[in-house]
Parts: structure tokens; C-alpha cells; sequence
């Protein structure tokens, strides 16, 4: 009959691509190799098996039979060896798996006689097939056995694992009962019990579902991968099959031959036409959402927003793929970390990580892969990750994609993979769009306000030049009334008066604006030299603490027992701590004048500095004023944003402020718990540690020629 002769080539053909592939993918793997020990144990035996069938003569049939043998003796301890390296115990069964091929060594030796294979004989419609010597008995029951307990010892620890391992295990299983089962039919005949052995032609859907067990699994599930061996195993044997059936039937074994070379370069094309086809149809709720993630990752590109864009990927993914979870980390230029910027949860509550550093195993895992993981083969406990999805820019991860687990245990398949593969490409390119995006508008905006500025500075040069001299005309004219005191009655010299008093306050109050216009154009420019951080609290007191004195304000100071040096403009940090305190006197000023401070409230300040790390120092500036609205909190430094009415502030105070901070590479930012309970404002300045003696020395000695003379510093209002 044609179908075994067939069915061995098949298995054969089969048992030797996925060897040499789990070989080529990682040859380092014990896993690896092991699996590779047994598929070609099978596909020996297999090409044997092959030639047995197609056996003209008794003499060549029997070599055939023996040879095939030679290698099927191995089967069962190459498998035993693979069982336990898949469970990981290798290490301990490793006596045991010397002990089963030694056995086996001993069987081969058997295998070229009579008492392993005695001879070939008629059996049903097979011309030849072997009977068994009294060597082959034990060898049968090695073989049941073996199998057996390496099943045992699968089962026993599949509890102890999860996941992927897990599944692989279970894959196994399902692929012994199919392939061992299938292979034993053979076996009856040998003893003359006339079962046909139909099955072997599973033995190469066995090979297959293992191969897919440890190298492709965690890309795969079961409902395509039964499509795929299905539509293979039809096209092969179509392909392999007739021509073979021509050639056996009419002996036109060359013409065959030549068939099976065309059809078989034709196969691959007509295995991937009906693949498409057939997964199209079974598979179409999976390839529904497969697709509709394609279009997300071609569309999103539109998307200039970069918090839109991210927080759109997370929304979609858990919408189609209808996982429990998905969460995007972005890379943290300040921070050097992965901070979590979206969530989307749809089932459960996981407890999800707010940030990973560089050298957590996620990232590490990551950076190696350049490709989407499972959780398992990252090594996390918490949160349960079903896949990670990296996304890098010339090299460089800049976010990923977390995914939760699938309903109804469901895994992520190689389409899968391929889908999330193409969503990081397209994430990336949407990233890098959204950045050039900002950048440019970043770019149009330093344009406006350079353009902005020399308007302003303008502006204040005419404004300033007649305000001046109206200023001094102010002057002269009050000259001249004292001059006409006695001409012009006391209540009209009290009026005109009283209307020079108001033009001066408004000239003055146009002076102020002027001066702090400036500022915001020049944004300081003052030298950076090494200086004592006591030294600045010494100039700032000399400055504001007459203000505190007048107002009533207690200010408390809580300062480092050391030294600490900055590298610093004195008169440009004073400038920023004259400001928050005068900020401070006028918010504490402001709640009492309403009757908005509690029975207990005091009008109070504190100023503590301290260092947070060796090399940054924090300062930390609280009132007990009216407080800051929570939504007011990171726009009050943006430029001529004020609390105060417009008659009391220019909203460029804090603006300039933050531009003296980050000139001296630190950082400003404000705290509230809303309006009535307080403001905190928090300042971080690097540390000048590599300052040398000569430098410091240098700096007490200037110091000294200078005195503690400080120069005066208008405040800025807010």
C-alpha cells in the first residue's frame, strides 16, 4: 500500500526540518539540543521505515528493518532526556538518562541479530515485515515504560509551573497521545496480532506539536496551530503523494521523481494560499481585531498630541484585544526612569508599577529582546504580565506597552506578535512625529517671545524716556504751588495736590512695570562665582526682614549645621528668595484683611534648607497665606500669569524666578493643599562639592574685601 511508504517520508521529512530548526534557533539551549537528540531518532527511523516499504526482496527489507530499529531503539531514551530537561531536573535525572542510553548502546548492539530481529515474513498485505527475536520483548517494555515515566514525571511537575512552561507541558501531552499511540500500532504486527498500524502517519503530528511546544508556543495557540498542521499535512501529501502513487503503480519512477521536485517548490505557495484561506474562515473573530489594530497602528501617525497618542494606543489595546489590563511607560529624561503614563483597566485590579528603572528585569529583558515578551519570560510576579511590547527610536527604548492576560485563559499568538511588532514600529514613527511636532511649536514660540521681547524692551525704552520727565515735571510743579500757596485757596491747593499725588503713585507704578519688563527681557545675566550658602541668607535678611518686622510676620529660618558652597549669582538667588517672601507677606496680609485666618492661624514664615542628596540642596519656603488653587499650581510660573488683581502684580515674578533656578541647572515648583491652608515653594540647587580649597579661599578672601555690604534688590510682585 502506498499510504505507509508515504506516511513514513512524511514523518520523516517532518522530524528533520523542525530538528535542524530547534537546533539553528539556539544551539546553546540543553532544551534545545535534547529535542533535537529525539526528532532525529525519529526522523532516522523514519527514512528507514521508508525504504522497508519500498523493499523488493526479503534480504533488503530485513536490513532495512534492523537499520530502522537501530534508531528507534534511542527513541524512548533521547524522550526521557527531553522530559527532564524540559522540567528542569536534568541535573538530577542525569544518571539515569546515561543509564537508559547505555541500555540502549546495548539493545543496538542487539538490533544486527537474530535475537533482536529474527526475520521478515508476509503479514496481512505487507510482503515483509519482521518478527521478533527474544531480545525485542524487553526492549518493547523499556520502551512502554520509559515513555511512561517520563510522562509520570511531567505530570508531577506540571503543577509547580505556570504559564508558558506550563502550556508547553500540556502540548506535550497532547502530542504523545497522538504520536506514541499512532507509532505503537506498528508494533502488534511484529507478534503476529493483526492490527493494522494505520496510526503511523500521527507520529509526524506529534513531532510537530512538540517542535511548536518549545519554540514556538508562547506565540501560538492551539486553534491555528491545528489549522496549520491540517493544511500541511494536506498539501504534502498531495504534493508527495500522487506522484509517488504514479511512480509505485507504473514503475515511472524517474518522471515521479521530477514531479516531486516541481511540486514540492510549488507546495510552500499553495500551503500559504490555503493557510490564508482556511484561517480566514475559522479564525475570523481573531483576525478581525488583528486587522483593526493594523489600521490603529497606520492611523495614529495623524496624532500630534504625545500624552493623546499614548493614552489612544492603551484605550485601543484594551478595547479590541480585550485584555484584563494595559498600561504605556515612557522614558523620563529628568527622572532616568520609565514612568507610567496611561492605564486602562477593564477587569481587576493589578497592582501596577509606577515607574522601572534601567536595570529592572522588565527593561533588561527588553533591551535584549527588541521583541514582545510574556510575562513568564520576564521573570515578574506582579503585576501578571500576558505580553510586553517594546518601542525603540535609533536603538534606544523609549516606552513600552504592558498587556494584561486574555479572557478564558486564551494566549497570544504568532499573528500576535506580528501585529504588536508592526504597533511598536508605528508607535515609534508616531513619537518621533510628535516630538518634531513640539519642537517646532516650540521653536515658532521662542521666535514670538524673542520677537516679543525686543518689542518690550522698546516699548519700555519710549515709555520710560516721557515718564521720567513727567516725573520731573511732578517735581516742578509742586515747587510751583508751594510758590502760589498763598494765591490759591487751601481746598483747590489741596485737589491739585492730591491729583500730583495720584500722577506720581500711577509714574511710579509705570517705573515698577518697566523694571520688571526689563528683567523678564534680560532674564539674568549676572557672573556665577563660588559662594557660601549662608552668605545669601545674610544678604536676604539685610533685605527683606524690615518688610517682616512691618507686617508682622515671624520668619523662621532653619538652615545646615555645615557649609554648603553653590556655584551661584548671590544677587540673582536673593532676587528669587526676596520674592517668594514678599509673595508671603502679601498672601498672609490678604487672608487676615478678609477675616479668612482661623482663631489659631499665625502670620508666619519658614524658610528650611537641607540637603536631600551629597549633592543637591533643597530649599523649602511655606507661609501660611491664603493658599494656591490646585489648577493654578503649574501655571503661576508661566509668564504674566498672576493671583493678583492686575493692579497689584504683573504675573512675571515667579516667571523670572524660574528662569534664575534653571539658569543655575536647578528646579523650582509650588505646593498647596488649595486655597486658605498655605503655600510651599520648593527649590533644588546643585552643590559645588568640587570646589578646591584655593576656590573657597578665594571666595572668603573676596568676601572679606567686599564686606557684608549687599546690593539692594527691588522685589517683583507677583
Amino acid at each position: 500500500m502506498i499510504f505507509f511508504p508515504l506516511s513514513a517520508l512524511v514523518n520523516a521529512i517532518t522530524s528533520t526540518i523542525v530538528s535542524i530548526i530547534a537546533l539553528v534557533k539556539n544551539p546553546k539551549s540543553d532544551l534545545n539540543r535534547s529535542f533535537c537528540y529525539f526528532a532525529s531518532s525519529v526522523a532516522l527511523w523514519s527514512y528507514c521505515y521508508f525504504f522497508w516499504q519500498l523493499s523488493r526482496d526479503a534480504n533488503a527489507a530485513l536490513f532495512w528493518c534492523r537499520t530502522l530499529m537501530g534508531f528507534a531503539i534511542f527513541i524512548p531514551s533521547a524522550f526521557f532526556h527531553f522530559s527532564t530537561t524540559l522540567i528542569g531536573q536534568r541535573q538530577k535525572y542525569g544518571h539515569k538518562i546515561i543509564f537508559w542510553y547505555c541500555v540502549s548502546i546495548i539493545f543496538l548492539v542487539l538490533d544486527f541479530t537474530p535475537l533482536f530481529v529474527k526475520d521478515v515474513r508476509p503479514r496481512l498485505f505487507f510482503p515483509f515485515w519482521p518478527t521478533a527475536g527474544i531480545a525485542y520483548a524487553p526492549f518493547l517494555l523499556m520502551f512502554i515504560g520509559l515513555t511512561l515515566y517520563s510522562h509520570i514525571l511531567m505530570f508531577k511537575n506540571w503543577k509547580f509551573f505556570s504559564g508558558v512552561r506550563r502550556n508547553q507541558i500540556k502540548y506535550i501531552f497532547l502530542g504523545t497521545a497522538i504520536g506514541f499511540l499512532g507509532g505503537t500500532t506498528n508494533y502488534p504486527l511484529w507478534y503476529d496480532i493483526k492490527i493494522i498500524p494505520i496510526g503511523n502517519i500521527f507520529v509526524s503530528v506529534y513531532v510537530f506539536l512538540v517542535f511548536y511546544a518549545i519554540i514556538k508556543f508562547r506565540l501560538m495557540d492551539i486553534s491555528t496551530l491545528l489549522v496549520r498542521v491540517s493544511v500541511f499535512l494536506i498539501v504534502y501529501a498531495t504534493v508527495l503523494g500522487v506522484p509517488f502513487y504514479v511512480g509505485y503503480k507504473y514503475g515511472l519512477w524517474k518522471q515521479a521523481t521530477w514531479a516531486m521536485l516541481v511540486l514540492a517548490t510549488l507546495g510552500p505557495f499553495i500551503y500559504l494560499a490555503l493557510q490564508r484561506r482556511a484561517e480566514k474562515i475559522i479564525l475570523k473573530a481573531q483576525k478581525t481585531y488583528q486587522a483593526a489594530l493594523r489600521e490603529i497602528s497606520f492611523t495614529m501617525i495623524n496624532i500630534k498630541d504625545l500624552d493623546l497618542l499614548l493614552n489612544n494606543i492603551v484605550l485601543k489595546v484594551v478595547s479590541l484585544v480585550s485584555v484584563t489590563w494595559a498600561a504605556i511607560y515612557f522614558f523620563d529624561e529628568k527622572q532616568k526612569k520609565f514612568i507610567l503614563k496611561h492605564q486602562s483597566i477593564r477587569l481587576g485590579n493589578p497592582d501596577l508599577m509606577q515607574e522601572y528603572s534601567f536595570n529592572s528585569p522588565l527593561v533588561e529583558s527588553l533591551n535584549q529582546s527588541r521583541e514582545p515578551l510574556i510575562g513568564e519570560e520576564i521573570g515578574l510576579s506582579s503585576p501578571k504580565i500576558g505580553l510586553a511590547v517594546p518601542c525603540f527610536i535609533d536603538n534606544d527604548l523609549v516606552c513600552f506597552l504592558l498587556l494584561g492576560d486574555k479572557p478564558k485563559n486564551a494566549i497570544f499568538t504568532q499573528d500576535d506578535a506580528s501585529v504588536f511588532t508592526v504597533l511598536s514600529s508605528q508607535t515609534a514613527l508616531a513619537i518621533q512625529n510628535c516630538q518634531f511636532y513640539s519642537q517646532e511649536r516650540q521653536r515658532q514660540q521662542y521666535m514670538r517671545v524673542a520677537s516679543l521681547d525686543r518689542q518690550m524692551a522698546g516699548l519700555a525704552h519710549e515709555i520710560d524716556n516721557p515718564n521720567s520727565a513727567l516725573l520731573g515735571s511732578l517735581g516742578s510743579l509742586e515747587l510751583v504751588l508751594d510758590d502760589l500757596k498763598e494765591v490759591i485757596p487751601t481746598d483747590k491747593m489741596e485737589y491739585l495736590k492730591k491729583k500730583i499725588e495720584r500722577a506720581r503713585f500711577n509714574s511710579k507704578r509705570i517705573s515698577k512695570m518697566i523694571t520688571s519688563v526689563r528683567e523678564f527681557s534680560r532674564a539674568s545675566t549676572g557672573e556665577v562665582i563660588p559662594i557660601k550658602f549662608e552668605w545669601i541668607m545674610e544678604g536676604l535678611l539685610n533685605i527683606i526682614e524690615p518688610q517682616f518686622k512691618y507686617n508682622g510676620v515671624n520668619f523662621i529660618q532653619e538652615l545646615p549645621n555645615e557649609e554648603v558652597w553653590l556655584r551661584a549669582n548671590k544677587v540673582e538667588i536673593e532676587q528669587v528668595l526676596v520674592n517668594l517672601g514678599t509673595n508671603s507677606t502679601q498672601a498672609i496680609n490678604e487672608i487676615w484683611l478678609k477675616g479668612q485666618n482661623s482663631p489659631e492661624s499665625k502670620k508666619e514664615i519658614t524658610l528650611k534648607a537641607y540637603k536631600i542628596t551629597p549633592n543637591t540642596l533643597r530649599i523649602d519656603f511655606s507661609d501660611t497665606g491664603g493658599g494656591i488653587k490646585k489648577e493654578l499650581l503649574e501655571d503661576i510660573f508661566l509668564d504674566f500669569v498672576t493671583t493678583k488683581g492686575s493692579a497689584e502684580g504683573t504675573g512675571l515674578g515667579l516667571s523670572i524666578s524660574r528662569k534664575i533656578i534653571q539658569k543655575h541647572n536647578g528646579k523650582i515648583w509650588a505646593e498647596s493643599e488649595g486655597e486658605n491652608k498655605g503655600a510651599t515653594f520648593h527649590i533644588e540647587l546643585p552643590i559645588a562639592n568640587d570646589l578646591s580649597k584655593e576656590e573657597r579661599h578665594q571666595a572668603e578672601v573676596e568676601r572679606g574685601g567686599q564686606g557684608k555690604k549687599d546690593m539692594f534688590i527691588q522685589d517683583f510682585p507677583k
